[in-house]
């Protein structure tokens, strides 16, 4: 990526990140009414938690039990779980307090990140952990392209005039957005694990040791797996290196031109690339206003003919084909299988496409093994 006479690829590069940011950013806030009734609830359970506190010590503040009425004319799912099965408050206080110092430890020691903006990326990473909760609730999509991308352009702000180097901010916007969106897609994952437990009506804090276990293995695993990755396939972290790479990594070039298009002094995109961007960004957020106001009722059998943005916008950052002949051959079995035998396939479909997914990637793991063994 540079300022040189741009590439196919990179001239595609731009429309395919602006879709990605029109078409999610416009998902999520067309489900306003939805984001507003998740701040009201958390508003109204964090007063009540309040107020339950000061009636244990014998206080009563009218506020707080205004407030906390609210609570109770709310229609509310009834939670089967007993007091005792609930997870104590202090629990996940110190669990929370202690990431976050971790956090700021390891981004000051390792990125030379001040503690302030590593405060920041967590701050945006509980907003935007928020927002995605709720969005993918609600539409089973979860916006975690808007959330990545907005908080690289949110910390390419606060970077900007602050005396750091052209590297250095870019390092501190990856970092940075990563913090921010890891966190949202991280959470997102861990309601949705609970959502299955609780229609399971499994007890909470089992739920909540079960997944305190599987995290504290992960930390050490995937840190091992990267590393096995990155020494079998160096050309991953050093792509000018090498001439060919058997990964293509494509959300690595989205990061990569958002981080510098908010950090140089110039921004490095073609005018033509632009106009194209902002036109299919546009036509992408129109897309989404018709279907979601205009093809409802009788009109909403339109809607399966109406392009899929995020597909498109993928096709243009990834540069290979092999993605798309893959989904063209998955699509093709499945409507097959689904006509022929509609009851095996409704049972059968998602527990064997699953197992493909699981059984590529841990033939990936096999196949970086052997490849270091020569």
């Amino acid at each position: 990526i540079g300022k040189r006479t741009p590439s196919p690829r990179y001239w595609f590069l731009w429309p395919g990140v602006m879709i990605m940011v029109c078409a999610s950013m416009a998902e999520l806030f067309i489900q306003y009414k939805t984001i507003f009734f998740g701040f009201k609830t958390a508003y109204t359970n964090i007063m009540g938690g309040i107020n339950g506190q000061l009636k244990k010590r014998g206080n009563n503040v009218a506020f707080f039990e205004k407030q906390s009425a609210h609570q109770s004319r709310e229609d509310h799912v009834e939670d089967f779980a007993t007091p005792e099965q609930q997870v104590n408050g202090w629990l996940w206080s110190i669990g929370l307090i202690v990431t976050l110092v971790v956090t700021c430890i390891i981004a000051a020691v390792q990125f030379q990140m001040n503690v302030g903006i590593s405060i920041l990326a967590s701050v945006l990473g509980f907003l935007f952990a928020f927002l995605c909760i709720q969005c993918s609730g609600a539409t089973d999509t979860t916006p975690l392209t808007a959330a990545a991308k907005a908080s690289q352009l949110v910390m390419g702000g606060v970077t900007s005039g602050h005396g750091y180097t052209v590297k250095h901010a870019q390092t501190l916007n990856l970092i940075a957005g990563g913090i921010a969106s890891g966190a949202a897609d991280m959470s997102t994952s861990l309601v949705s694990d609970f959502r299955v437990g609780f229609l399971l009506r499994t007890p909470p804090n089992l739920q909540f040791i079960a997944q305190a276990v599987g995290t504290f293995i992960a930390v050490f695993l995937a840190p091992g797996i990267f590393i096995v990755f990155m020494a079998a396939y160096p050309c991953l972290i050093n792509p000018d290196d090498y001439e060919i790479c058997p990964f293509s990594a494509p959300s690595v070039s989205a990061w990569r031109a958002v981080a510098e298009a908010v950090t140089l002094p110039e921004l490095p995109i073609p005018r033509s690339s632009v106009i194209f961007a902002c036109v299919m960004g546009g036509a992408s957020i129109v897309q989404v206003i018709v279907r979601h106001f205009y093809l409802v009722g009788p009109r909403e059998k339109w809607r399966r003919f109406l392009p899929n943005w995020m597909a498109m916008a993928i096709s243009f950052v990834i540069p290979q084909t092999y993605y798309a002949i893959a989904a063209v051959m998955g699509a093709h079995i499945s409507h097959a299988w689904a006509r022929r035998y509609p009851e095996n396939f409704r049972i059968y479909m998602y527990a064997v496409a699953a197992g493909m997914i699981a059984g590529e990637g841990l033939g990936g793991f096999v196949g970086a093994c052997l490849e270091l063994g020569g």
